[in-house]
This record gives structure tokens, C-alpha cells and sequence, in this order.
């Protein structure tokens, strides 16, 4: 579909923020009428990762402290409770499928794969609450957040912390902790996104003063 094509590219940084997503050119590049074209922007605003301006056209959504301060506490709402579902349903496969997941987060060095492997480890734990809805909804906003955290961490590994917060979600997990996997999660969303904010906070700063 072309807006998964273009939610990939958005979501990796290969189309920058405040980029025009012109009509013309994506139909020619998929080599489609401008109807569908219309309904996939209509999806990526929808998904908060495109901006419609009157008169102006559609662009990707910029950046900012106080978007990414809302995405992160609507993670923390949802996620511990989708985890807090699933604890209870969750099989051994499942758990072996995360640390696999885990294990190749270790064994890359790019970014972009570390964060889609992230969400897997989330999304497979998730999975067994059976809220294909609330799920949706977390997919939509981890999407646009990995736009930040590419933005604030560059080129660098997750920091090590990161995967020691993963480990101690499995653990919860294996020992069915629901109380402590999902206070644990909700901290673990806030303290990784505490690195994206300072460093929009910083960069927002920045520039204003050049203004």
C-alpha cells in the first residue's frame, strides 16, 4: 500500500520533516491515479504523521517536545494495561520469541532495525491481551515516535539500559508479576522518553534563540 511505503520512509527519517508530499510525484513514483494517493495522505494524517495546510498541500509533521510529551504518555496509558491482559496468556513460545527478538537487537548496529525489533519485543508481549484495537492505537504512536528517537540518538546503539528494561519486562512476565510488569512498563516508557525531550527541549531552544 502506498501509505505503508510512505510511513516506512517517514518513520526512517529517509523523508524529513516538513517535506511536501506532493500529489503528482508520489502517483508517478507508484505509478497510480491521485485517488488512492489522497486516501493514503489521509491516512498519515490520521496517524499524526502528516499535516494538511490550507492552500498549502500536505507535509510531513514536524517535530516537537510537546507531540512527543503527549505520545509518550499515551503509551504509558495503554501499554502497562496491554500488558497487564496478556501476562496471564502469554505461552512459552512467546517468551522464547522475545528473547530471539532481543538477541537480535544486540546484533545490529542500526538504528532503524533496533526500533522495529523494539516494537516486536512489545508487540509480542502485547499481542496475547487480544485488543486488536488498543493495539492499533500503540502501533500508530510507537510509529511516530520512532521518528524522535532516531532524531536523538543518530546513529548511536540503544542505550545499555534499554535492553536491561527488556529483560526485567520477561522476567515479570515469565513469573506472571501483572502489579510489577505493568508499574514497570509505564517506567520504562517515560525514562527512555526523557532522553527524546531533553534533546527536542534543547534543540527547540536553540533555535529560538537564532530567531
Amino acid at each position: 500500500m502506498i501509505s505503508d511505503a510512505l510511513r516506512a520512509a517517514i518513520c526512517s527519517g529517509d523523508i524529513a520533516p516538513g517535506t511536501p508530499l506532493k500529489q503528482d510525484e508520489i502517483a508517478a513514483e507508484f505509478s497510480v491515479s491521485h485517488t488512492p494517493v489522497r486516501e493514503a495522505l489521509k491516512v498519515l494524517v490520521s496517524e499524526g504523521l502528516a499535516t494538511l495546510h490550507h492552500n498549502r498541500g500536505c507535509f510531513v509533521s514536524d517535530l516537537s517536545s510537546t507531540v512527543a510529551r503527549e505520545l509518550m504518555e499515551f503509551r504509558a496509558l495503554l501499554e502497562p494495561r496491554l500488558a497487564g491482559w496478556a501476562i496471564d496468556r502469554l505461552t512459552e513460545r512467546d517468551i522464547e520469541h522475545a528473547r530471539l527478538i532481543m538477541a537480535k537487537i544486540d546484533n545490529t548496529d542500526n538504528a532503524t532495525q533496533r526500533l522495529q525489533l523494539a516494537t516486536e519485543f512489545h508487540t509480542v508481549i502485547y499481542a496475547r491481551a487480544n485488543r486488536p484495537f488498543f493495539l492499533e492505537q500503540v502501533s500508530r504512536a510507537r510509529n511516530n515516535l520512532n521518528r524522535y528517537w532516531r532524531l536523538a540518538w543518530g546513529d548511536q546503539t540503544f542505550p545499555a539500559s534499554t535492553q536491561h528494561e527488556h529483560q526485567k519486562i520477561l522476567d515479570l512476565c515469565v513469573a506472571k508479576d501483572q502489579v510489577g510488569v505493568t508499574a514497570f512498563i509505564e517506567q520504562h516508557i517515560m525514562t527512555s522518553g526523557e532522553v527524546v525531550l531533553r534533546y527536542l527541549q534543547r534543540l527547540e531552544a536553540d533555535q529560538m534563540a537564532q530567531l
